[in-house]
């Protein structure tokens, strides 16, 4: 299904508008965020707005969406329809729902009666029968068989409910039919399945913008962290939020439940620290050989072999945005990565100081001024080959000699050369049985302290 990013400026005037809008996202956070900007650009004076919440009778919806403002010209109807286009997680939402009822607050009662209806809305489960029956019907399928007692607790207290989805899609069909004359809805869902007809007829008819973190994750995963610790009165420190983006690998979905846990684990009243989301949330996070290469590049013992024992834990391992398959060649190939970046380290330290240009190693050095100062050194030809020793297919590449020149600044031109020396033995090493964690921590230990 054909999806537009969520902008400000993607979303039209009203008079312009589709009459259905739909804005979906993983993180329900980011998609009431986008729907209440989509809302100032659709709503004004002339334009009656009107919210319904999850309780709202189905035929106080299908009525609004059906019928033209007695008041104004033009009317906005706002309403989640995650519900209504199902899920693909019945068993999230069952947790979801036990765990918002046993806070035992209001708010936890309206939030487990929505997950409720949400959960026997997209196991297709009527409100007719028997709550145990329903509740063992629900747990037995989404194989959560420990939250029966508790979710037939709460169906036995679940409001009656007049109408029913199907009313809604019925009306919103309808809107869809006849277009934009004076009514707009204006709706949102969370992690909404692929392959619903409604759906997909919405993205034929009318616009569906799909919200997210934007380009700013890091950002837009702090606002959602202070924002959701305001809620409930939970202190959150900074360093706590950034500890939680890099264990959840900055997984916007991920993030949000994780952080939902803390809160809850926190209370009103509590603080979150880094050391709480260590001690509390797994740590999934992928490992960048890069970060290790910065690492030593700082001459910070404790931090490179913490990353490398990451890099040897079984986890995703990128270099950069490149995906690198961490198999039983690893340690060989990985031992080839790091001596090969030494070697970059070495020739650029080398060259530099052989042309007087050695002050030009500065960690502190800025890009242009490298780009500036340095990269014309670099591209002058080496006799007898006629050309440079840094160029590739052709040309110098600056930005990856800045990163070697950067990490090069703290070490000698023996330092390296020893390092490099070593890494014949340690390849030897790794390929006759030697332990590869315990080898390259020892050759990544003795390069930092420069033996």
């Amino acid at each position: 299904m054909p999806k537009a990013t969520f902008s400000e400026s993607a979303v039209p005037s009203f008079s312009e508008a589709p009459s259905v809008i739909l804005v979906a996202g993983d993180v329900e956070f980011f998609v009431e965020e986008a729907a209440a900007k989509a809302r100032e650009t659709l709503g004004g004076k002339d334009v009656e707005v009107l919210r319904f919440d999850d309780d709202a009778p189905a035929e106080s919806v299908s009525d609004a969406l059906l019928n033209r403002s007695l008041f104004s010209p033009g009317r906005l109807v706002q309403l989640d329809v995650s519900r209504l286009l199902g899920t693909e997680s019945p068993g999230r939402l069952l947790v979801q729902a036990v765990e918002a009822w046993r806070k035992g607050s209001p708010a936890g009662r309206r939030e487990a009666f929505r997950r409720a209806r949400a959960l026997l809305s997209a196991l297709d489960l009527g409100r007719s029968g028997d709550p145990e029956e329903a509740a063992e019907a629900a747990a037995k399928r989404t194989r959560k068989k420990e939250d029966a007692a508790d979710l037939a607790e709460i169906l036995r207290e679940l409001p009656e409910e007049k109408g029913g989805p199907t009313v809604v899609g019925s009306a919103l069909r309808l809107l869809l039919e006849r277009g934009n004359d004076g009514t707009v809805a204006l709706l949102t869902a969370t992690a909404p399945p692929a392959g619903v007809d409604l759906l997909a007829e919405i993205a034929r008819k009318g616009l569906v913008l799909e919200a997210s973190v934007g380009k700013d994750a890091a950002g837009a995963l702090s606002r959602l962290a202070r924002a959701r610790a305001k809620q409930r009165g939970v202190a959150i420190e900074p360093d706590a939020i950034e500890r939680l983006r890099a264990q959840t690998d900055g997984r916007p979905a991920l993030f949000a439940s994780e952080l939902d846990k803390l809160l809850e684990w926190a209370g009103g009243g509590g603080h979150i620290r880094a050391a709480d989301v260590r001690e509390n949330v797994e740590d999934v996070a992928s490992e960048d050989v890069y970060a290790f290469y910065e690492a030593i590049g700082r001459r910070d013992a404790g931090e490179a072999l913490w990353r490398l024992e990451r890099l040897f834990s079984g986890r995703e391992v990128r270099a950069g945005d490149r995906a690198i398959d961490p198999d039983e060649t690893w340690p060989v190939k990985f031992l080839g990565m790091l001596t090969t970046e030494l070697r970059r380290m070495l020739l650029i330290r080398t060259r530099l100081e052989e042309k007087g240009a050695g002050a030009s190693l500065d960690a502190a050095l800025a890009y242009p001024a490298f780009q500036a100062r340095v990269v014309p050194l670099l591209e002058e030809p080496v006799s007898p080959f006629g050309r440079s020793p840094f160029e590739a297919q052709g040309r110098v590449s600056p930005y990856p000699w800045f990163k070697a020149a950067t990490r090069a600044s703290r070490y000698t031109a023996e330092e390296l050369a020893r390092a490099l020396s070593r890494g014949a033995e340690v390849d030897v090493a790794l390929k006759t049985s030697a332990p590869p964690l315990e080898t390259l921590a020892v050759y990544v230990g003795g390069l930092i302290a420069g033996e």
